[in-house]
C-alpha cells in the first residue's frame, strides 16, 4: 500500500494553492466542535457517530461500511524503526535499550469519503511512548532554539546544557529537575502591566501549549521560513523508518490540558504536497475532520468524521484529507495510559539524582494529551542555516 497519497499532480497544486489562510471555516465543522466539546462524558462514550478502533466493542455496522483496512505496517519495520528510535537517542549501548514488548502488524484503515484519511491504531508501542514523551519534555522543551508559547511574552530561564554525551545525562538539561514552586527559575513577564510571573509548575502545568521542531512555524504570520533548527534525527529516524515516504522538517509539538482543545483549521502553510503523520501520546483525544461547504450538495455536502485518537495512534493525512478542515474538540481527561500515567517518574535512562527530581513532578502525564505532527515544509531539501534569521 502508498501510504504516500500525494494527489494527482497539478490539479492537487492548483486546489492547495487557493486555499485562504485566514478563511473561516464552514459553520456545520464549527457546530461539531461546539458539539463535542460540550458533551457530556458518558454520552461521548456511548456516542455512536465516534470512530473509536481502541474500543474494546469495536466498530460499528455503519463504521466498518467507510473505514476499510487498505494494508499494514509489518510488525518488524515497527520494531526496527522502534529500535533505530531509541539507538539515535542513546547510542548502542544495550542497557540503555528498553525490550520492546511483542508488536503486531499495525493495520491502515482508511474513510472511504475522505481519501487520504488514514488511521494507525496502537502504531507506537508503549516503551517508544515513554521515550517519545521524554525526548519531547526533558531534551526538546529545553531547547532555547525551539519556539514555546511562551516566549513573546516571558523572558525563560532555560536549564543550563550539560556538556556530556553519556547517555545517563541525556535529559539532564530539564524544566522537571527543578523544584515545583521554587522562587528560583521563575519566568519573568516582558510587560510586568499585562502578565505576572509563573513559578514552573504553573509553566508547565497551565500555561505551556505548543513548542515547534525544526522548521519554527510562525503563528502570527501562519508561515514557515523564518527560523529553523535541525529536525532531532532520533526522531526522523522513527518517522521516516515507519513512513518512508515522510521526509519530517517541521515538528508541531501541542500539549493539552484537560480543558484544552484545538480549533477548526487547515494546514495551508507548506510549500509541498507530502502526506503528515501525527503521534499522540497520554490522554485520548476527539479529532474531527470536515469536507464539503455550509450549502453544498453531491461532492460538497457538508461531512463530519469524529476519532477518538488513543495514545500509540497515528493519523496519517495525505491527498484530499491533507488540506481538510481539521479539529482537536477535546481532551478526555482520565484516559492516559497506566505506564505513562506516573511520568516523569520512569524517564529511561534517568540518574539516581534525576529519579528523585521527577518523583516531585510525578504524575505530570495523567492529565496531558501530546501531539506531534510530523511534515515535510519544502518541496526540495533546504538547509536551515540558510533560514535562520540572527538572533535579536
Amino acid at each position: 500500500m502508498d501510504l504516500s497519497m500525494n494527489g494527482s499532480g497539478s490539479a492537487q497544486q492548483e486546489k492547495s494553492a487557493h486555499h485562504d489562510t485566514h478563511a473561516l471555516p464552514p459553520k456545520f465543522i464549527q457546530h461539531e466542535h461546539w458539539k463535542y466539546q460540550n458533551m457530556k462524558r458518558a454520552e461521548l462514550d456511548n456516542d455512536p457517530k465516534v470512530v473509536d478502533f481502541g474500543s474494546k466493542h469495536g466498530l460499528t455496522e455503519a463504521q466498518r461500511r467507510v473505514w476499510k483496512s487498505v494494508g499494514a505496517i509489518p510488525a518488524a519495520r515497527i520494531e526496527e524503526a522502534c529500535k533505530s528510535y531509541s539507538i539515535a537517542v542513546f547510542g548502542p549501548d544495550p542497557g540503555y535499550q528498553p525490550a520492546l514488548a511483542p508488536v503486531k502488524d499495525a493495520t491502515i484503515f482508511e474513510h472511504q469519503e475522505f481519501p487520504g484519511l488514514q488511521i494507525i491504531s496502537g502504531l507506537l508501542p508503549p516503551e517508544t511512548q515513554v521515550l517519545f514523551t521524554s525526548c519531547l519534555m526533558h531534551r526538546d522543551l529545553a531547547d532555547a532554539g525551539h519556539k514555546i508559547n511562551l516566549q513573546a511574552d516571558y523572558d525563560i530561564p532555560y536549564p543550563p546544557p550539560v556538556n556530556s554525551h553519556s547517555p545517563a545525562r541525556l535529559f539532564s538539561t530539564s524544566f522537571f529537575t527543578r523544584e515545583r514552586a521554587a522562587t528560583d527559575g521563575i519566568l519573568i513577564p516582558k510587560a510586568a502591566e499585562k502578565h505576572k510571573p509563573l513559578n514552573n509548575e504553573q509553566f508547565l502545568y497551565s500555561k505551556l501549549r505548543w513548542l515547534t521542531l525544526g522548521e519554527q512555524y510562525d503563528w502570527p504570520t501562519r508561515s514557515y521560513a523564518k527560523h529553523a533548527t535541525p529536525f532531532p534525527q532520533d526522531l526522523s529516524k522513527l518517522v521516516t523508518g515507519l513512513f518512508p515516504h515522510i521526509r519530517p522538517e517541521s515538528g508541531v509539538v501541542l500539549i493539552y490540558s484537560g480543558k484544552d482543545f484545538m480549533p477548526v483549521h487547515r494546514d495551508v502553510s507548506e510549500h509541498c504536497e507530502r502526506a503528515l503523520a501525527s503521534f499522540s501520546v497520554g490522554c485520548d483525544g476527539i479529532f474531527l475532520v470536515a469536507r464539503g461547504e455550509d450549502d453544498g450538495v453531491g461532492d460538497a455536502a457538508p461531512r463530519t468524521v469524529a476519532i477518538r485518537v488513543r495514545s500509540g495512534d497515528c493519523v496519517h493525512l495525505g491527498g484530499e484529507a491533507r488540506w481538510a478542515w481539521h479539529a482537536m474538540a477535546r481532551t478526555i481527561p482520565g484516559t492516559c495510559p497506566k505506564f505513562l500515567t506516573d511520568w516523569p517518574v520512569g524517564t529511561p535512562g534517568a540518574t539516581t539524582e534525576e529519579e528523585k527530581a521527577y518523583k516531585k513532578w510525578k504524575g505530570y502525564m495523567a492529565t496531558k494529551r501530546i501531539n506531534v505532527s510530523c511534515r515535510q515544509v519544502w518541496d526540495q531539501m533546504v538547509s536551515y542555516d540558510r533560514r535562520r534569521v540572527p538572533s535579536q
